[in-house]
């Protein structure tokens, strides 16, 4: 998210560092690392300041660096609201606090209800993440690209599993290997705009924690259709506003809608086709990176372009 944001701001016309602090703790240790963020910060100057988690810093070293400059924060994983009481979540919360504005890509009013000035903005895709040429070693019917970290998530895809073919991506199934097909590893980039590309149907499907979500995305949504993959996702009062059922994807209420519509769409190829190129034209054009920095650098909530 930060580095797609970084070359969004460039691509802008900004001058940017991006200063990696999990990746300066990992090699410095915590403390060199704020001596250092707070070095880099006094040198380079910066008019502006974009948080991610900040999981690296101390609250006093964040606190210190955006002092008399705007900034903003932008929280991509909403629904941990819920686990506030975990440390890397009350520090993703207390540097939240001190930032302008709290952007989040969803549960905006439970984020309120912890103090924080929270407004809207869903996730986004890198501009560049684009179609790739099939592959046959990664195509399937329907494929699920994710962490295998909720139960709910592989039952329902082992029922889906039963009627379509259905092959899994991403680490921690070891649990599901014997019900599903997969793949093994994480794919990121250019092998998940393949996986994409290849497949004929993407999954979305929500996790546990998101239980009651309006219109909260993950960035799959939105990097999914950009690289060039059908995308069959969960419907929820507020996400299908964000984009059409069969013009920019498809979503479905339950597991039996489910196996409908992954039924209808398999034998529906040209449907397919038509739905993958409006989807990726409207993302391209709506929500990636490159139309959040506007959000970021002006504090003003995300305008949905298909609402009047």
């Amino acid at each position: 998210m930060e580095r797609s944001s970084e070359r969004a701001f460039k691509r802008a016309g900004h001058e940017t560092l991006l200063f990696d602090d999990k990746r300066s703790r990992q090699l410095l240790g915590f403390r060199m690392t704020q001596a250092r963020a707070l070095r880099v910060a006094r040198r380079f100057k910066p008019d502006f300041v974009f948080m991610g988690k900040c999981q690296a810093l101390a609250v006093a070293t964040v606190e210190e660096i955006i002092a008399g400059r705007r900034n903003a924060n932008w929280y991509h994983d909403p629904p941990s609201y819920r686990d506030i009481g975990r440390p890397d979540i009350a520090h993703v919360a207390a540097v939240g606090r001190l930032a302008d504005t709290f952007f989040v890509s969803g549960f905006v009013d439970e984020w309120k209800a912890l103090g924080l000035r929270a407004k809207f903005l869903p996730s986004a895709a890198d501009i560049d993440l684009g179609p790739r040429r099939p592959d046959p070693r990664a195509a399937s019917d329907v494929v699920f690209i994710g962490t295998g970290y909720d139960a709910s998530r592989a039952e329902f895809l082992i029922k889906v599993a039963k009627r379509h073919d259905v092959k899994v991506w991403g680490p921690g199934w070891e649990k599901w290997r014997k019900e599903l097909k997969w793949s093994g590893g994480p794919v990121y980039g250019p092998k998940f705009a393949e996986v994409c590309s290849s497949a004929k149907i993407l999954l979305g499907i929500n996790p546990q924690i998101a239980a009651g979500a309006t219109n909260y995305t993950s960035d799959r949504i939105w990097i999914t259709i950009q690289a060039g993959g059908f995308y069959l996702g969960q419907a929820t009062n507020g996400v299908t506003d964000l984009l059409r059922d069969g013009e920019h994807c498809a979503w479905y209420a339950d597991l039996e809608s489910c196996l409908e519509r992954c039924s209808y769409y398999l034998g529906d190829p040209a449907t397919r086709e038509r739905v993958c190129r409006q989807g990726q034209k409207f993302v391209s054009e709506h929500h990636t990176f490159d139309q959040r920095i506007s959000n970021l650098l002006s504090g003003e909530e995300f305008t949905n372009p298909l609402e009047p």
